[in-house]
């Protein structure tokens, strides 16, 4: 693998799996700002879709992929084959196994339950809407489908959680945590995206952000770890040779997982197109991101901290679990 490969647009565009994927999101990103200017009906979610995308999500493009691709570009490449099991004989079929069953399970969780990557589904929380078993339900549901029954099928493959975490450099990725982590923890409490201070006790805070972490880890963190970062993105890294081309899959993959968030809306086809393109547009961008930081350090935990559960989600999520859990 070289820097070339990597960094030079022009080159990777002569990459016919490079064309698929980009053309893939930019065919979302014309046909959001299409349905917008036609006057349709948009979702919760995508409303005013340009800001969002210039300003929170071409920001994450910058920070989290481009950037920290090119900071360890000298790094040495991950040998995804032996820490994570992976025949390329049969990496191409399994990876696309995991998207179908990604897509399937997703399908009737989310239009046949209303249950979502990130809790409660397409609903708009308010305070009172939801109860506690509403949470573990969709906790539990979330972690047998995306993380138990995945990590047994792995096992039968060979695949060893004692090997790959033998194979972590903690030390040399703690700077990609310590950074990464601060911009996404203090950056939606800055712009003003997450209610996080204010009205809420050091009891209430004590509680309810242990406990918002271990029922996202549950229902989110886990799941994605398993299914993008230990199943579909060491499948895809042993098929192509550009670190590019493997996140830009992973954020592909990643805006499956994201197609029943908070705020979609698919109950009539206008809102339904702008809710399933916006998130095509943003979220692969989101789940790029979350790629990068496995591939660079070969940990699929390291994107768990910096870009979503241990991070972002604990200002998003915390009073809303304060309030589900009645905390004192």
């Amino acid at each position: 693998m070289n820097d070339n490969t990597d960094f030079h647009l022009l080159k990777s565009l002569k990459n016919k799996a490079f064309l698929m994927g980009i053309s893939l999101w930019l065919i979302a990103t014309f046909f959001y700002f299409l349905f917008v200017h036609k006057g349709l009906n948009v979702s919760p979610i995508a409303i005013d879709g340009l800001n969002s995308l210039l300003t929170i999500y071409m920001p994450v493009l910058v920070l989290a992929v481009f950037l920290l691709l090119y900071l360890t570009r000298k790094r040495e490449e991950v040998n995804w084959a032996e820490l994570y099991a992976v025949k390329k004989s049969s990496a191409k079929k399994e990876a696309w196994l995991s998207l179908i069953y990604l897509i399937i399970t997703q399908l009737i969780l989310g239009a046949g339950f209303n249950m979502g990557l990130h809790f409660p589904g397409t609903d708009i929380y308010s305070t009172g809407s939801h109860s506690q078993v509403d949470v573990w339900v969709w906790a539990i549901t979330y972690t047998i489908i995306y993380t138990i029954l995945p990590l047994i099928w792995l096992k039968r493959r060979g695949f060893s959680l004692k090997k790959l975490f033998s194979s972590f450099k903690w030390m040399r990725d703690l700077w990609i945590i310590i950074v990464y982590w601060a911009i996404d923890f203090f950056g939606p409490i800055l712009v003003g995206s997450a209610d996080f201070f204010g009205g809420i006790s050091v009891s209430q805070y004590a509680q309810g952000v242990p406990l918002g972490i271990l029922v996202n880890s549950l229902g989110a963190g886990l799941p994605v770890v398993v299914m993008m970062h230990i199943i579909f993105i060491p499948r895809i890294a042993v098929l192509l040779e550009s670190r590019l081309l493997v996140v830009l899959f992973g954020g592909l993959f990643y805006s499956i997982f994201s197609l029943f968030d908070q705020g979609v809306d698919y109950s009539t086809l206008s809102t339904g197109l702008t809710s399933f393109t916006y998130i095509i547009m943003t979220q692969t961008l989101v789940g790029m991101g979350k790629a990068t930081f496995t591939v660079v350090t070969g940990n699929p935990f390291i994107h768990f901290i910096t870009l979503h559960i241990i991070s972002a989600r604990v200002p998003f999520d915390t009073r809303m679990y304060i309030e589900i859990f009645k905390l004192k």
